[in-house]
C-alpha cells in the first residue's frame, strides 16, 4: 500500500516526514490511515498507462445540466 506521511512516522528503520510518499502492507496501513498518520496515494489508471485509451472505468459521461427555464415577462398594468 502506498501512502503519503501527514506526520512524522518511524518506518523501516527510518523516519518518513510529512508529505513523502512510502509502501507498507495493507493491514498496518490502514492503521497509520485510521489514526490520522498517513493518507492513500490514489493512482490515477488512466494516467499511469496501465488502462489502455486512458478509460478508467466504463462508467457513461455525466448528463449537463438542464439550462434554467427563463422567467415569464409580467405585464404591467
Amino acid at each position: 500500500m502506498k501512502l503519503i506521511a501527514i506526520k512524522p512516522i518511524y518506518h523501516n528503520s527510518n523516519v518518513v516526514v510529512e508529505q513523502e510518499t512510502f509502501e507498507t502492507n495493507e493491514q498496518h496501513g490502514r492503521e497509520l490511515v485510521a489514526k490520522g498518520y498517513a493518507v492513500e496515494v490514489q493512482v490515477n489508471l488512466s494516467l499511469s498507462g496501465l488502462v489502455p485509451g486512458g478509460e478508467a472505468n466504463n462508467l457513461p459521461e455525466p448528463e449537463p445540466e438542464p439550462e434554467p427555464e427563463p422567467e415569464p415577462k409580467t405585464k404591467k398594468k
